[in-house]
């Protein structure tokens, strides 16, 4: 390359030489050099309105595309608003990478604006995190961080580099670039274990697959349905692999939560294979009989016997795991375990739709996600944000293909807010699918003025609110431990808030639905607009899910 430019342009061209599409984040002046190259480059800022849906979105990136995504802070504040989102990325496992900026060299420890010791907090979450010192070796930290994010076990990594020497000039005849920055190869399973899991499987009577989010980052979703469909082994997703296999498909089991249809298999299950995921929230140690055997594949060999006594533990890539486990096994139809299967999903059928009175006001909440169900498809990218809303949006609405169930549930950590920017992610990734995101009223706050986000860069996602006036997982967990003589603190909300307003009022459309008779309906005049809108729905906040 040849000419001039300022430093922090360099970090645009290694995330374009490395595939970025997009860079989410606020203006600011530490980073600026970097932000407007990128624009220059054809990868557009996403400018949003608090850095904290910025990592969000990045990291909704990566759950609907299996690809990192781009995130930046302004130094001081700008950085540390990214934190709760790359902690959970960090929790989760999904690649993110990181920019940010930092006071000048020459103002350290002088007190100087947003000056602040970044780095001490970022390096204890994330999985690489560097400082650059020198103009020129731009490049090198930022391909070896995207590599760092992108291969082995997936995560967040962060760059920073100091205002001073991103607006540096320097001199692109003396700059090094590395043609690749990331290799393709990938670490197959060792095959004494490969024959040791395909004897296990030949012997399982009842064998059961549970496949996390190892799976969708290593674009495993062809080579796991292959495997399902040759040895007729039900199976269960979860985390960032939901819909791997479509929800449809006949040995679908369950979302891989503590969900009954899961559980009762689990308990007569004789074999349970664990590809990509690890026990914890929602999927306990608890679930797996210390009389089943256990197969595991995790591309982390420190995985492998965490939590769980395993047969065999398989160190590798899911898909190459996959590939070798297909290229052996033999087919097999289990029609008595499948039958099994069946009786049970029958069971539970019946009594979620006991639980579904459409005709219960106010709005019942099994009312609203089966209006919601209804209106789910291939071409359907749901968005779940919330507490109990998140529960009930995990248990009952399906995921019908890859990347297109982005929810809070997607990890151990927790944090509410992350709907708008897994939101706009999946929107720019898919503009030509529907995007649903279901939140519940407390949630909804996190991002609200993300909906001016929407109106710029004409993103016409639809969000339904269930709206109970609470904080509703926690008042109700509560109540449990009080037996009824708890005084609560800090769990109501404003009851009946018209939060479709807000949106009303920033050019998007908006329904307050209290009629149960109308929730489809709304819903459908909401998707059919052609622009961001907002149902809002008022719910009975005396039910709770099940596992509450």
């Amino acid at each position: 390359m040849e000419g001039k430019c300022r430093a922090g342009a360099l970090v645009s061209e290694v995330l374009k030489k490395e595939g970025a599409k997009y860079i989410f984040g606020i203006p600011g002046g530490h980073i600026y050099p970097a932000m407007e190259r990128c624009e220059e480059l054809g990868i557009p800022f996403i400018g949003v309105r608090h850095e904290m849906t910025a990592a969000f979105a990045a990291e909704g990136w990566a759950l609907t595309t299996g690809k990192f995504g781009v995130c930046t802070g302004t130094a001081g504040p700008g950085v540390t608003n990214l934190l709760t989102g790359l902690a959970n990325s960090y929790v989760g496992g999904f690649p993110v990478f990181a920019l940010g900026g930092k006071a000048r060299v020459t103002e350290n420890d002088r007190n100087e604006l947003q000056d602040f010791n970044q780095m001490a907090i970022l390096s204890q979450m994330t999985k690489h995190a560097r400082a650059v010192s020198e103009p020129k070796r731009i490049p090198e930290y930022v391909g070896r961080a995207i590599a760092h994010a992108t291969t082995g076990k997936p995560g967040p990594v962060y760059i920073e580099v100091p205002r001073d020497l991103m607006e540096t000039e320097v001199d692109l005849s003396t700059v090094e670039f590395q043609e690749r920055y990331i290799t393709e190869s990938k670490p197959q399973g060792d095959p004494a274990s490969i024959q040791a899991a395909l004897e296990l499987i030949k012997e399982a009577q009842k064998p059961v697959i549970i496949a996390g989010s190892g799976v969708w980052f290593s674009q495993a979703h062809h080579e796991l349905q292959a495997f399902v469909e040759k040895t007729g082994i039900p199976f269960a997703t979860r985390n960032a692999a939901r819909g791997c296999i479509t929800d449809k498909h006949p040995l679908f089991i369950s979302p891989g939560y503590d969900h009954p249809i899961l559980q009762a298999l689990l308990a007569e299950a004789d074999l349970a294979i664990v590809i990509g995921t690890r026990p914890g929230f929602t999927l306990g140690r608890g679930n797996f009989r210390k009389d089943m055997k256990i197969i595991r594949i995790d591309i982390d060999a420190a995985e492998l016997n965490n939590q769980l006594d395993v047969k065999v533990g398989i160190h590798g890539d899911a898909k190459e795991v996959l590939k070798q486990l297909n290229a052996g096994v033999e087919s097999a139809s289990r029609p008595q375990w499948v039958g099994f299967l069946n009786a049970v999903k029958q069971q539970f059928a019946g009594l979620f739709g006991q639980m579904c009175d459409p005709s219960h006001s106010p709005i019942h909440p099994v009312h609203l996600m089966s209006q919601i169900a209804q209106r789910v498809n291939e071409e359907t990218i749901v968005v779940v944000d919330g507490g109990d809303t998140a529960t009930w949006a995990t248990l009952a609405l399906p995921a019908y293909g890859p990347g297109q169930m982005l929810s809070i549930a997607a990890t151990s950590f927790g944090p509410l807010g992350v709907g708008m920017g897994y939101a706009i992610a999946a929107k720019l990734a898919h503009p030509e699918k529907k995007v649903i995101m279901i939140t519940g009223d407390g949630a909804f706050g996190y991002g609200v003025a993300e909906f001016d986000t929407l109106k710029r860069y004409g993103l016409d996602i639809t969000t339904i609110i269930l709206n109970d006036g609470l904080w509703g997982m926690i008042k109700r967990s509560e109540a449990k431990k009080a037996n009824g003589k708890a005084k609560f603190v800090g769990v109501e909300l404003m009851e009946q808030v018209h939060y479709e307003k807000v949106v009303e009022s920033l050019g998007g459309y908006g329904e307050f639905v209290t009629d149960p008779a109308e929730v489809g309906n709304a819903i459908d005049r909401a998707l059919a607009c052609g622009k961001m809108s907002c149902v809002n729905v008022i719910t009975d906040p005396q039910f709770g899910p099940p596992s509450r």
